[in-house]
């Protein structure tokens, strides 16, 4: 997706990306158009912004819904009324410069989130819990894990060590294997969200075993609370976020069924959500949640 190029107050809608067909623009700026004005006529004003740079997120982003939840216009144009800026790139390395559009005193989170490889979130990970996922492959004895150092390829293995030098893979990471199956023999991991400091999702993602390093789910649940995590566990949690330069992300996180030991395999700055499986009802609870806590969280920054 192309970043929008400089942008001002005249623009009464987002900008959307220009590869987009022009059918699909107009829908979604048809769209938008319709929502802002029927806001106006509910308010009698423009609706208050959260704006997002440089890409603008489609419906199916989670901060698009939280951002209609809470009555929020979202938007990748400079506005008078803004009162934040979210970093949206969906790319593993992101520009060395970020230098949004908006000229004024508001916060903005994730500026500082430039690479989610994998390989940068072990070190991230190592340093914070003290250890990580990695193995030395030509050395390590056993199955092991080995997927794209990229974020989102969903193309994990699990292969048998120790491996030749000749056959390692550049562009990969090797990693031990983390068990996480329930007494039905499913793969599950938890799905964290994360809004600067607090936590106030938690899904349960189950797969099967060979879909365990997809999206696709066999069932999602939608936790009642974080305390499936220890308070030192989130604070980790949080620890790894602030090393990663993270303010908002969703977080893969598994549990080692023989060690205890908790992993955060993923972190995603520009999450689609909530994810599929999960019934209307909680997708609802999950988004309101999500809202109450990005509205204390304007609230303590502006203390």
């Amino acid at each position: 997706m192309e970043a929008p190029g400089p942008l001002s107050h005249r623009r009464f809608t987002s900008q959307y990306d220009q590869g987009l067909p022009f059918i699909d623009r107009l829908l979604r700026q048809t769209r938008e158009l319709s929502w802002l004005m029927l806001q106006w006529m509910r308010k009698g004003r423009r609706p208050i912004a959260l704006l997002v740079w440089p890409e603008m997120p489609s419906r199916r982003a989670a901060l698009y819904k939280v951002a209609r939840s809470m009555g929020f216009e979202l938007t990748n144009q400079s506005r008078e009324n803004a009162v934040l800026g979210i970093r949206f790139e969906d790319k593993t390395e992101k520009l060395l410069t970020f230098n949004p559009p908006q000229k004024s005193s508001i916060t903005w989170w994730n500026v500082a989130c430039n690479d989610i490889r994998k390989s940068t979130l072990e070190s991230a990970h190592n340093k914070v819990f003290g250890y990580g996922m990695g193995v030395e492959p030509t050395a390590f004895e056993g199955k092991m894990v080995v997927k794209s150092d990229e974020n989102a390829v969903h193309d994990g293995q699990v292969i048998k060590g120790p491996l030749s030098a000749v056959s390692l893979r550049s562009d990969a990471v090797y990693q031990v294997e983390i068990q996480n199956t329930d007494e039905k023999g499913r793969h599950f991991d938890h799905r964290v969200v994360y809004i600067k400091g607090h936590i106030p999702v938690v899904y349960i993602k189950y797969k099967q075993a060979a879909t365990r390093f997809t999206n696709l789910t066999e069932e999602v649940i939608l936790l009642p609370d974080s305390n499936c995590f220890t308070e030192e566990e989130k604070r980790s949690m949080g620890a790894l976020a602030l090393e990663l330069g993270v303010d908002y992300a969703e977080l893969d996180v598994l549990r080692d069924a023989n060690s205890g030991k908790l992993y955060v395999v993923d972190v995603n700055p520009t999450p689609w959500g909530p994810p599929a499986g999960l019934s209307h009802e909680q997708a609802e609870v999950a988004i309101k949640k999500m809202a109450t806590t990005f509205a204390q969280a304007l609230r303590e920054s502006s203390k």
